[in-house]
């Protein structure tokens, strides 16, 4: 075999960020679970970087930290090295590596606190993925937290024939032709002879996400030769030999059993066994993609002390996420499950951490809470707030020049056609997704050009761009209806988003 070890290398992975990877989060997830995790000068892994813009914008906001990504594709670590050196980060170092060869010497870079592999553990081949657990295993410091999100059944089950189909494509055409002339296949078949979709009903919607979504993710998803999604227990136990405990989830709704309806908490709770347990979960939810934490070894804190590490934690409002329309409650999706919270009880944590000049802490805000159901309830509320982005956690005292700096050349870059969409936000230790629009409104903004020439030169800037305003997917040529998008969107950023940016150290 290859270099590629079957993996489709032919183009690059997309320039994302990820919430649930960066440092404060993968924090906060661990600690209402019982795990401590360092919030400062610790050293964070990302195994299978990509392009590395996620660890470069988790790296403007913690300068204290070291970070180190690792990736077998040349031309990521060639992307993610010239780009951390514009934004003259000198905490993030970039390695092109095979997990295959990294695991003989698996100490080469140090031991780590944090590793996160997003994505991967479930699109390469088995020889791949072994080194990749091994090391892991091997270079996280005792008491490390480990990241790993994966394609999961049941929920891919649907999706096994499509992927089968783009396989037996890909023999004769390239990647993105092959992924073209199987959902031309599919679509076909899905009116000649629709028995299939009868039996698995969840491939239809498969195939028409597709339709919005990023054609690079789509040939790495499903043109790789060992795309094998797995079920929960295969993965615990794979964790379980490289001393890897299953911590828990990071994607917050699923860390409250109560999220779940009763009948399925009842289901839980009779089961003794905590892996089939976590397995009928996933059945529960029909899971197709999971964020789990693992532990090398707990490192539990004792009561008081992780009562006191969690009421330390602060949140901010965030101004840019609206408050649900009247009498409808605060809902919080996360794939199958969703949340409905409490429209008084909701909206009153909110405005007493609104009220806060720097936020407000847990501690500040269960000791606000006059009934023992109300503060007891406020983790799992405040957690669904965090996850739907109605709060940000906040460190008012972090100092943004690093940040500052970063966002600088990630603005050049984006005005120079980079497909760039964040910006770090150092004091919410976290990124703010930048629309397409809004680059030239943050460069008028930074050159304190009036608001109200703003319009023109956004205008201008997505002709010199070749770019084209779009509503809902679809083109906007109306000269009227493209005039008050941009009106919209300028008194927006200027009246929100902007001093947001600011607020938080990013600018």
């Amino acid at each position: 075999m290859d270099w590629k070890h079957g993996y489709y290398a032919d183009s690059g992975y997309t320039f994302g960020y990820y919430s649930e990877t960066m440092p404060a989060r993968l924090r906060y997830a661990a600690l209402i679970q019982g795990q401590q995790a360092p919030a400062d000068k610790f050293r964070y892994l990302d195994a299978g970087c990509g392009q590395g813009l996620n660890l470069i914008l988790a790296a403007a906001c913690h300068p204290d930290s070291e970070f180190v990504g690792v990736d077998f594709l040349p031309e990521h670590i060639a992307h993610a090295t010239a780009l951390a050196r514009r934004c003259g980060l000198t905490n993030v170092t970039f390695v092109e590596g095979d997990f295959t060869e990294l695991v003989a010497d698996p100490f080469r870079f140090g031991q780590f606190d944090y590793a996160v592999c997003h994505g991967i553990t479930t699109w390469i081949a088995p020889p791949v993925k072994q080194a990749l657990f091994r090391w892991i295993g091997l270079a996280l410091k005792p008491g490390g937290l480990f990241y790993n999100s994966y394609n999961t059944f049941p929920g891919w089950l649907a999706a096994v024939p499509f992927q089968h189909l783009v396989l037996l494509e890909q023999r004769s055409k390239t990647g993105e032709l092959a992924l073209k002339t199987a959902r031309a296949s599919m679509e076909a078949l899905m009116k000649a002879a629709p028995a299939m979709f009868g039996a698995l009903p969840g491939l239809e919607a498969r195939l028409k996400i597709m339709e919005t979504q990023d054609a690079s993710y789509l040939v790495q998803e499903y043109n790789n030769q060992y795309w094998q999604p797995v079920f929960v227990t295969e993965m615990i136990d794979a964790m379980a030999s490289v001393k890897l405990q299953y911590l828990g989830t990071a994607t917050l709704p699923e860390a409250f059993d109560s999220a779940l309806s009763v009948q399925v908490r009842e289901l839980l709770a009779a089961q003794n066994d905590p892996v089939v347990r976590e397995q009928l979960r996933d059945y529960a939810l029909a899971q197709s993609f999971r964020r789990d934490l693992y532990v090398k070894g707990r490192s539990q804190a004792w009561k008081r002390e992780a009562e006191a590490q969690i009421r330390a934690i602060r949140l901010a409002r965030n101004p840019l996420t609206a408050r649900p329309e009247e009498g409808k409650p605060y809902s919080v999706k996360a794939g199958a499950l969703e949340v409905n919270g409490a429209v008084a009880f909701y909206s009153g944590l909110l405005d007493l951490i609104e009220s806060g000049k720097e936020g407000r802490s847990i501690g500040e805000i269960v000791d606000a809470q006059e009934s023992p159901q109300h503060k007891q309830a406020v983790g799992q509320a405040v957690s669904m707030l965090l996850h739907g982005a109605w709060v940000t956690l906040l460190d008012p005292q972090r100092i943004g020049d690093a940040s500052k700096k970063t966002n600088r050349a990630i603005v050049d870059a984006a005005l120079q056609g980079a497909p760039y969409r964040y910006l770090a936000v150092p004091k919410a230790m976290s990124a703010l997704v930048i629309g397409d629009t809004e680059w030239a409104m943050l460069e008028a903004a930074l050159r304190k050009i009036p608001v109200e020439q703003w319009t023109a030169i956004v205008r201008q800037d997505l002709l010199r761009r070749g770019r084209s305003l779009a509503k809902d997917g679809q083109a906007v040529t109306d000269p009227a209806a493209q005039e008050a998008i941009l009106a919209r969107g300028v008194q927006e950023f200027a009246g929100k988003k902007f001093p947001w940016l600011r607020s938080l150290a990013a600018l």
